[in-house]
């Protein structure tokens, strides 16, 4: 289970429903690293920023503006999206770039713009399948929270 803090900045009551918008700042896998001062990679993080997210999560009656909830998401849910939206791409990638090396296509460059073209329809058919695995009310199903004092 992947927990994260975020902050109740607003809460809204839109079309019947009620909405909870939260707070949370992304970040840097290196800044709990503790050779991230030695390591490239983590001086180069140090130079952009942590980012802020928001997002909307369905209100319950312990929220309140200014406390923090623990969002919380399923380690099953996550490898299936992460591998949903890295694998399938990259699938597209690999197999048209093969496809075309079978079809005696020999031109390097023109191999890279087909594979890189099939890769972006992987991305527009991933974008598809994911609404229809994930619908938003369903997002909301994925993520639980807990209010926290």
């Amino acid at each position: 289970m992947v927990a994260e803090k975020g902050k109740i900045i607003a809460i809204e009551k839109n079309k019947g429903k009620t909405l909870a918008h939260i707070e949370y700042i992304s970040k840097s896998a290196c800044s709990s690293c503790q050779n991230n001062d030695n390591c490239g990679v983590g001086v180069v993080s140090k130079t952009f920023s942590d980012k802020a997210l928001q997002f909307s999560i369905p209100y319950t009656e312990e929220m309140k503006v200014n406390n923090f909830v623990e969002l919380r998401i399923n380690n099953k849910d996550l490898i299936k999206s992460a591998m949903l939206v890295y694998l399938v791409p990259l699938l597209f990638f690999i197999c048209s770039a093969l496809i075309a090396k079978q079809f005696y296509i020999t031109n390097e460059a023109f191999i890279i713009l087909i594979a890189i073209s099939w890769a972006a329809i992987g991305f527009v058919i991933t974008h598809f399948v994911s609404k229809k695995l994930y619908p938003q009310k369903s997002i909301n199903q994925l993520i639980s929270s807990k209010t926290i004092q």
